[in-house]
């Protein structure tokens, strides 16, 4: 663009947006700028913030200049210190100074790495990826996907970005605990499940449990059971299911009181949980912050119910949809629900994993 030169405040923009699963207050005390030659940190020109007063870790500031360099091309300079006193890299631009006017290039992101500890030399890092699915801004929020983490402990996290021009910035670092814990997520099915009134008979002893699209291959199972366990007694009992995963591992118990009536003989049909496959939700894995969306492709109300693994309920809502609609998970803790989506006479499950 081009900013005629008796204009002599310009506007930048300045800061990085990253998603980590740490955080820190960080913010910005002062900036400075100059131009072509470096004078030195905190030797600069001083950068005004636009709201009057640094404080924040993303700011917009001014350039407020009453002379500029002969007209030709010149490279401007800008950096910032942060609330513990040390002072950023240095960033630059290369700004044509016509006579009459002043030529500011467009400024965007090409593509960003990150790596742990040790530098491996610009453009050897592992790729970064745009929030957004795409480098075409000044500013731009990134993600780090990776199968895999450091060996637990303290670890420097390194992150740079390159510009239109290949020029690789300098690296921003910031340091990270990482706990021990799981980083890959296996996939998740129910490979048997039983059920009991009253008394355990013990783990892989009870009454078998169904599925009811005849096989168990998910995470969340639909299930059914046979004649009520013996020996049984009419009235009050405490009805007790529990579920066995691929690895074998048996689940806690899931209890609830029912009536038993012994008098009655016969079946009961019960209908079919399958519902129409237009329904998705996502993102899966999600955070407790983000929370998930529902998509449905029309409108419609739905009642949307989330379980954790306890089978206890999280989330009971109707909802009047559009065509998405988002239901937060504020204060769940990390692990594996089921989400319920009701649309009519027709329920769908799906596993969701809140990291």
């Amino acid at each position: 663009m081009r900013i005629p030169m008796h204009a002599r405040t310009h506007l930048f923009g300045i800061g990085l947006c990253i998603g980590l699963g740490a955080s820190a207050q960080t913010g910005l005390l002062q900036g400075e700028y100059f131009w072509d030659t470096d004078p030195g940190t905190g030797n600069g020109s001083a950068l005004v913030a636009v709201d009057g007063t640094f404080g924040q870790a993303l700011e917009q500031v001014l350039v407020a200049t009453g002379s500029l360099p002969a007209p030709g091309t010149h490279r401007l300079f800008l950096r910032v210190q942060d609330d513990d006193g040390a002072w950023g890299p240095a960033f630059g631009t290369v700004v044509d100074v016509l006579p009459g006017s002043l030529l500011l290039p467009d400024i965007t992101v090409s593509e960003g790495e990150y790596f742990w500890d040790t530098d491996p030399g610009e453009g050897n890092g592992a790729p970064l990826l745009a929030f957004d699915g795409n480098y075409d801004a000044a500013l731009e929020a990134v993600r780090l996907e990776t199968a895999t983490l450091p060996a637990p402990g303290t670890h420097t996290l390194g992150l740079r970005v390159m510009d239109v021009n290949g020029n690789w910035s300098g690296a921003f670092q910031v340091v990270v605990d990482v706990l021990p814990g799981t980083v890959t997520f296996p996939a998740i099915h129910v490979n048997a499940a039983e059920y009991w009134v009253d008394t355990d008979p013990g783990e892989g002893n009870a009454t078998p449990m169904l599925a009811a699209d005849g096989n168990f291959g998910s995470a969340v199972e639909a299930i059914r059971g046979g004649a009520i366990p013996v020996p049984v007694f009419a009235g009050n009992q405490v009805l007790w299911m529990r579920a066995q995963d691929d690895d074998g591992d048996w689940g806690p118990p899931f209890g609830i009181v029912v009536n038993i009536d012994t008098t009655i003989t016969g079946t009961v049909s019960v209908p079919g949980t399958n519902a129409p496959p237009t329904i998705q939700i996502g993102p899966n894995p999600t955070s407790a912050s983000e929370g998930f969306t529902i998509l449905t492709g029309h409108a419609g109300t739905l009642r949307v119910r989330v379980l954790d693994v306890r089978g206890r309920v999280v989330v009971d809502r109707q909802i009047t949809a559009a065509d998405d609609m988002r239901v937060p998970l504020e204060g769940s803790a990390a692990g594996t629900y089921a989400v319920g989506i009701a649309q009519g006479n027709h329920t769908r499950w799906f596993p969701l994993i809140v990291r």
